[in-house]
C-alpha cells in the first residue's frame, strides 16, 4: 500500500485532488491528475471508506453486551474503532489551547531503507514493515523536527486509541504531584485513595504501584496462568466487569473499589515485574483525590494546554465518570509525539516552561530495578524483543527502560511510545495488531545518533 510520507504530502495530495474535481482543466492536466488518482484510492482512510450501512453493523456489534469485550481485540472491526473510540467508550475531552506549536519537516527518507530484524523474521527496512504489517501511522521527531511521516489507514487529523500508552499520562501526574510535595511515594496508597484503607492497599505503597511491583494477587497476565481477561473467577476480570468493559454475566454486581479492596497482598513490593492496569487506575484515584479534578483537566492544566496540541485529546471514563486513563487516551499521532518530546531536550520547541524536569527523567533511566524485570511475564515477553540487551528494567509505567537510557511504552494493540533523551528524538505509532514495533523504532534512534 502506496504511504504518506508528511503531514505536507497529505495536504498537497487534497488540494490535487480537490482540483480535480472542482476545476475545469485542460486535457494535459486531466490526464495528469487521473495518473494520481489509483494510488490516491489505496490511500482512503478506514473512517471514510466504511459505509453508513458498515458504521451501524459496527455500532450495533460493540454495543451488544457479550461483544463488548472485543473492543481490545485487533481486527478488521477494531480497525474503524480504534480511530473512533468516542462512538463505543465515555469520554471526557482534553481541551487545547494557545498557539499551535510548530514541527518543522526535515524529511528523511534514508530511514524508510533502514533494516532490522525482528526474532524469526526476515530482514526488512523501515517501509517495508510499514507497508506489509498492521501499522496504521508513524512518526519520527529529531531534535524537534518531523524526518519521517507516514499513514496508512488513517489521515494525520484521524484520533487513535492509545491503550496501555496511556498509562505513563497517570504515572506522570503522579510523580509531578509527588516532586511538588503532595505526594509521598514512600506512603500506603491507602493514604491517599480513603475507599481502600483496612485493605491489602494499605500494605502498598505509592511507588510500588507506579513501578508495576505490588505484590498483590489479581495480576494482569500470572498467577498461574495468562487468563485474566477470560477467567470469570479471576480477580482483574471481575474489575474488568466493574467497569463495565466485559459483560456481568455472573451478575455481581460489584464497584471497582470492592475488586480492589478483595485483592490480597502475596508477596513483598518490588521484588516481581507483575503489569497490572489496575496500577495505573489507582494512580488515577490518588491524581483525583489529591487534586480534587479528573484526569483530563489535570493533564490539559499540567501539560496539553502548555505544549501546542493540535488537536483536543479526549480519555475514557466509566459510565460512574470512574477514570479510564490507564487505557482509554486517544489523540492524533503529531499530538502524540508533541507529548514525548517533553522528555527530551526539545521540550523548549513546543513548550515555554520544562513540564518534566531533569531529575525525574533521570529517575526513570536509573531507579528501575533489572533483578525483578525477567520475574514476571511482560517482562520476559519483551525481552524476547531484545535478546541481546542485558539490564532492561520498567520505571514509572514505562514498559522498557535500556540500559543507555531509553524508555518505551506500548499498548495491547500495537501502539508505541518510544524516547531517547539522549539523541532527542521520539518515535510514535499507531497500529492494529502489535509487531514488535519497538525493535524498529529503536533502530530509527540509533540511526539518528545525536
Amino acid at each position: 500500500m502506496k504511504q504518506l510520507k508528511s503531514f505536507s504530502q497529505y495536504r498537497l495530495r487534497n488540494e490535487r485532488l480537490h482540483s480535480a474535481r472542482t476545476l475545469s482543466l485542460s486535457a494535459a492536466m486531466l490526464i495528469g491528475i487521473q495518473s494520481l488518482m489509483p494510488a490516491m484510492a489505496e490511500q482512503q482512510p478506514v473512517s471514510t471508506s466504511k459505509s453508513v450501512t458498515e458504521i451501524r453493523e459496527l455500532f450495533h456489534f460493540f454495543h451488544t453486551p457479550a461483544n463488548v469485550v472485543q473492543i481490545q481485540v485487533a481486527n478488521d472491526k477494531t480497525l474503524y474503532a480504534w480511530q473512533n473510540m468516542s462512538a463505543f467508550q465515555y469520554t471526557m475531552q482534553i481541551e487545547r489551547d494557545g498557539p499551535i506549536s510548530l514541527l518543522p519537516e526535515k524529511i528523511d527518507p534514508k530511514i524508510g531503507q533502514l533494516t532490522f530484524t525482528r526474532p524469526g523474521k526476515a530482514l526488512e527496512t523501515v517501509a517495508q514493515h510499514f507497508d506489509n504489517s498492521n501499522m496504521d501511522g508513524l512518526l519520527v521527531l529529531h531534535k524537534g523536527n518531523v524526518v519521517y511521516e507516514s499513514y496508512k489507514t488513517m489521515r494525520p487529523f484521524d484520533k487513535h486509541q492509545w491503550f496501555s500508552c496511556s498509562k505513563v499520562i497517570p504515572g506522570t501526574m503522579v510523580e509531578l504531584l509527588a516532586l511538588e510535595g503532595k505526594i509521598d511515594i514512600k506512603k500506603p496508597v491507602s493514604t491517599y485513595v480513603p475507599e481502600l484503607k483496612g485493605s491489602g492497599w494499605d500494605q502498598v505503597t505509592v511507588e510500588e504501584t507506579l513501578d508495576m511491583a505490588t505484590g498483590l494477587d489479581s495480576t494482569e497476565h500470572e498467577e498461574p496462568n495468562d487468563d485474566a481477561r477470560v477467567n470469570p473467577i479471576r480477580g482483574w476480570y471481575k474489575w474488568a466487569v466493574s467497569l463495565g468493559l466485559f459483560e456481568d454475566k455472573q451478575n455481581l454486581n460489584q464497584s471497582p473499589f470492592d475488586v480492589l479492596r478483595n485483592m490480597k497482598k502475596i508477596k513483598p513490593g518490588h521484588t516481581v515485574f507483575e503489569y497490572n492496569s489496575i496500577n495505573t487506575f489507582v494512580l488515577e484515584l490518588i491524581v483525583n483525590q489529591v487534586t480534587g479534578k479528573t484526569l483530563n483537566e489535570v493533564f490539559g492544566d499540567r501539560v496539553w494546554r502548555k505544549i501546542g496540541a493540535q488537536n483536543d485529546a479526549f480519555v475514557g471514563v466509566t459510565k460512574y465518570g470512574l477514570g479510564n486513563g490507564w487505557g482509554f487516551v486517544n489523540t492524533t499521532l503529531r499530538d502524540m509525539g508533541r507529548f514525548g518530546m517533553i522528555f527530551t531536550p526539545s521540550w523548549n520547541k513546543i513548550s515555554k516552561e520544562q513540564i518534566i524536569p531533569d531529575s525525574l527523567i533521570t529517575s526513570i533511566q536509573k531507579d528501575g530495578k533489572p533483578e525483578i524485570y525477567l520475574k514476571g511475564f511482560v517482562g520476559k515477553e519483551l525481552q524476547k524483543s531484545f535478546p541481546d540487551i542485558k539490564g532492561l528494567s520498567n520505571r514509572y509505567q514505562w514498559d522498557i527502560v535500556f540500559p543507555d537510557g531509553d524508555f518505551y511504552k506500548g499498548g495491547v494493540g500495537g501502539q508505541g511510545l518510544y524516547i531517547s533523551p539522549s539523541n532527542d528524538t521520539v518515535v510514535v505509532w499507531f497500529s492494529t495488531g502489535k509487531q514488535q514495533e519497538e525493535i524498529l523504532a529503536r533502530e530509527i534512534v540509533k540511526s539518528l545518533g545525536v
